[in-house]
């Protein structure tokens, strides 16, 4: 007999960030990308506001960075939690014993 062994959805989820939690070159690499996409995003409201003289290509491009900003922030947050929160749930939450297959 075969028993049927299905996780439930808190068993996944612990897993799945558990898996993240010890990706850390993966995690330093969403902090790095997401501040540089924020840094990038700061050059293009600065150059829009000095280098451009149409109003609305200005303002368009004001737009495109605050944009581009918002999407580095996140995911900056994103790796910086998966680096400091994680890990210590990852420390909290790790079994002993080695998965069995």
């Amino acid at each position: 007999m075969m028993k049927n062994r299905q996780k439930t959805f808190r068993q996944r989820l612990t897993l799945a960030l558990q898996k993240q939690a010890v990706k850390t070159q993966q995690n330093l690499s969403l902090i790095l990308i997401g501040f540089f996409m924020s840094l990038l995003g700061i050059g293009l409201v600065m150059g829009g506001e000095f280098l451009v003289y149409n109003l609305l290509h200005r303002e368009l491009l004001a737009l495109a960075g605050v944009i581009i900003i918002a999407t580095g922030c996140v995911l900056a947050l994103v790796g910086y939690l998966s680096m400091s929160l994680l890990k210590i749930f990852y420390v909290i939450t790790k079994d002993d014993e080695p998965p069995q297959k």
